[in-house]
């Protein structure tokens, strides 16, 4: 439907999606959510994509006009998990899920 109203020539068109394709395999989600981003770019719209793919992060190099990387970090400091809920430019490099992982006993 975005699609069909971007090429509608719908006006006012705010674009929110949320881990795009995640239902489906790693590589394949990937392929389909670069296809899409470029789409939507090459139809002019306008919106958030929240995303924890870093290969859809790079889309910033290639269309930096279009496309602008934001995140909210999370500290690991003294063995705990900290977020400052402040959005920070770029795309978050860091790695909860390890540290979660280690606290909870499922990895070393």
């Amino acid at each position: 439907m975005i699609i069909d109203w971007l090429e509608g020539g719908e006006e006012g068109l705010l674009i929110i999606l949320d881990e795009i394709l995640k239902g489906t395999n790693s590589e394949d989600k990937q392929r389909g959510s670069l296809a899409l981003m470029k789409r939507l770019i090459g139809l002019g719209g306008n919106g958030i994509i929240a995303t924890h793919d870093l290969a859809l992060g790079n889309l910033e190099d290639e269309y930096p006009q279009e496309i602008k990387n934001w995140h909210f970090d999370a500290v690991i400091r003294d063995d705990a998990l900290t977020f400052s809920y402040r959005l920070q430019e770029g795309i978050a490099r860091n790695m909860n899920a390890s540290f979660l992982m280690r606290k909870m006993g499922i990895t070393e």
